[in-house]
């Protein structure tokens, strides 16, 4: 039986991997204080207790790796998740961001593997954009927040770097993640790209009235996808 190669199918491959990039491993973990639900999906916030263990490698993570958390604080073990995105499997990162809200709290995931189920999104790596946004229905006295819900496809073959940009707001009810840059409430977004040039500075929008940044758990992660390259 032939053999149909990329080309034929229509579809393009990412560019050929440097040893150590093949798995983009998003690491999630979610802590609470009882009055907040925290998302981090960063290694790189200057709140290191707080802190994952997002990476690129030539390996596939097996288990979650969170901080240990400030005091007060413990880990939400529930909706904490690793999900290892292989790039031989497509061009596109496809990120998807679901928020759900109880009237306490604010609940960012990222993830389509948490123990949490009703919550997970769609996020994956696949040859075309995901065009919608895909979220679980939730649990019982939760409701999607749409306004702050979104899908980024990032073109994984259109830069060296995955600059992640997670900006973290607050308005003394709720603490709100957002990792997107293309979300409806704009005034949150960030600034998550593929690029050529490494990001070093966060990019976080202005916020609505009544919120405000919270810096200590904003960062920008550069993922290197072609490590050992010119």
């Amino acid at each position: 039986m032939a053999v149909l190669s990329l080309a034929v199918l229509g579809l393009t491959a990412t560019p050929a991997m440097a040893a150590g990039d093949r798995y983009v491993n998003l690491h999630q973990c979610v802590y609470s204080n009882n009055s907040f639900l925290y998302t981090n999906v960063l290694s790189s916030t200057p709140n290191t207790a707080f802190n994952t263990g997002t990476n690129v490698s030539d390996a596939r993570d097996a288990a979650a790796q969170c901080g240990s958390a400030a005091a007060g604080w413990a880990l939400n073990s529930a909706n904490v998740a690793l999900q290892s995105l292989d790039r031989v499997r497509g061009r596109y990162l496809n990120l998807h961001q679901c928020v759900y809200s109880n009237n306490k709290f604010l609940y960012t995931n990222v993830l389509s593997t948490t123990p949490n189920t009703p919550f997970n999104t769609g996020t994956n790596i696949a040859y075309a954009p995901d065009s919608a946004v895909k979220c679980g229905s939730a649990a019982a006295g939760w409701t999607l927040d749409s306004v702050n819900t979104g899908v980024q496809s990032l073109d994984l073959a259109a830069g060296r770097y995955l600059n992640l940009h997670q900006c973290v707001y607050s308005n003394n009810s709720f603490l709100y993640t957002n990792v997107l840059s293309n979300t409806p409430n704009t005034a949150f977004n960030t600034g998550t790209n593929v690029s050529d040039t490494r990001d070093t500075v966060a990019r976080c929008g202005p916020a609505a009235a009544g919120w405000r940044l919270d810096a200590v758990n904003s960062a920008v992660q550069s993922l290197d996808l072609t490590p050992g390259a010119p």
